[in-house]
C-alpha cells in the first residue's frame, strides 16, 4: 500500500508517518505540508510542498499526488484539511482521494467545543457548562476562555475574575467561556475508535500536559470513563478514530472536548496496542476485519521524548 500523509512538519504527522513506517503492509511512504522547512525527509521517501487548506488548488494537488505517486490512503493530520474535507462531504462534493479519517458527524461535532457540550448533553452526560462569548457571561470564576473552533490547547486562558471580560469580547471573537474543572492531577486522554461493524474501542490514559501537548501518559481502567466514551463513540455514529479529553469533578468524568482526528497520542496508543490508524488503513480501505489486543497492564507509563538533529 502507497500512502501519503500531511502535515508532517507537526507532531501528530510525523507521528503517523512512524507508525506507517513500521507497519509491514505500507510500501512507498510520502509526505507533504505547506513549507519544507522540516526533517520529514528522513522518514519518509519522498515530501511534498502542497498549497494551504482553502487554498483553490489544495484539492487539485493531492489529487495530482494520487495520480503520480499512486496513491492507495491519504492521512490528513491537520484540522484545517479535515474541515475542508468534511465540508465538501457534507455538500456530496467529496473529492477524488482515498481519504483515511473519522465520519462526517464525528467531525461536525469535534470541531465545534459549543455543538461538543451541547452533544455531551443530548446523550445524558455531564458537560461543562458553555456560553459563547458574545452571549453573555461566565456563570462562574475562575473559567476557561477557549476558540469555539480552535485545535487542541491553543488560545485556552483562565480567567480568574470579571475585570476584563468587556476586554477579552474586544479581542477573542468566535470563542466561549467554559467551565473551570480545576484537578489538573484528574485529566484524561482517551483513544475512541468506531468499527466499520459499529464495534466501539476505547483506550484510556491519564496524562500530564507539557508545552500544550502530552509529555507523560498511564495506562489506566475507569468503568465510568469507559462506559462515557462508548456511548459518545456510539451516539456518534463513529467510524474511524477520535480523541476525547475529559478531567473528573466528583468522581464524575466531564468532557471538554472532543478531536475528531488521529491525536498527538496516537503513537502512545499504538505502542500499547491500540492500533487505530492501523485499523482505520485495513477497514477503511483494504476492507479487512481487526482485533483489538492490548497486553500492557493498567498503570503502564508512556513518556514523550525529545532529539535535536543536525543536518
Amino acid at each position: 500500500m502507497n500512502c501519503l500523509v500531511t502535515g508532517v512538519a507537526g507532531d501528530i504527522g510525523h507521528g503517523v508517518g512512524r507508525i506507517l513506517r513500521s507497519s509491514d503492509f505500507v510500501g512507498k511512504l510520502i509526505g507533504c505540508d505547506i513549507h519544507s522547512d522540516h526533517m520529514g525527509d528522513l522518514l519518509f521517501d519522498r515530501c511534498k510542498v502542497v498549497p494551504r487548506a482553502g487554498s483553490c488548488d489544495y484539492v487539485k494537488a493531492l489529487e495530482s499526488l494520487v495520480e503520480r505517486e499512486r496513491l492507495d490512503a491519504i492521512v490528513p493530520t491537520s484540522e484545517p484539511e479535515l474541515r475542508i474535507f468534511a465540508e465538501l462531504t457534507q455538500k456530496e462534493e467529496t473529492p477524488r482521494l482515498p481519504l483515511v479519517m473519522a465520519n462526517v458527524e464525528a467531525m461536525h461535532v469535534g470541531f465545534d467545543k459549543l455543538k461538543t457540550a451541547q452533544f455531551i448533553d443530548s446523550i445524558g452526560a455531564v458537560a461543562p457548562w458553555t456560553i459563547p462569548i458574545e452571549k453573555g457571561d461566565p456563570k462562574k470564576f475562575p473559567c476557561v476562555l477557549k476558540g469555539r473552533f480552535g485545535a487542541g490547547n491553543q488560545g485556552v486562558f483562565v480567567v480568574q475574575d470579571a475585570k476584563r471580560i468587556d476586554s477579552y469580547r474586544t479581542i477573542f471573537t468566535d470563542h466561549v467561556w467554559q467551565e473551570y474543572i480545576p484537578d489538573e492531577n484528574s485529566e484524561y486522554t482517551c483513544g475512541v475508535y468506531g468499527c466499520m461493524n459499529g464495534e466501539i474501542r476505547t483506550i484510556i490514559f491519564r496524562r500530564r500536559l507539557v508545552s500544550g501537548i502530552t509529555g507523560y501518559a498511564e495506562l489506566v481502567k475507569n468503568k465510568e470513563i469507559d462506559a462515557l466514551c462508548t456511548k459518545v463513540g456510539s451516539a456518534l455514529n463513529l467510524r474511524g478514530s477520535i480523541n476525547v479529553q475529559l478531567r473528573l469533578k466528583g468522581g464524575i468524568p466531564m468532557v471538554f472536548e472532543i478531536n475528531p482526528r488521529f491525536s498527538s497520542t496516537v503513537v502512545y496508543r499504538h505502542k500499547l496496542g491500540f492500533t487505530d490508524l492501523v485499523w482505520s488503513l485495513q477497514e477503511q480501505i483494504l476492507g479487512q476485519d481487526t482485533v483489538c489486543s492490548i497486553p500492557y497492564p493498567v498503570g503502564t507509563r508512556v513518556y514523550r521524548t525529545f532529539r535535536e538533529t543536525v543536518r
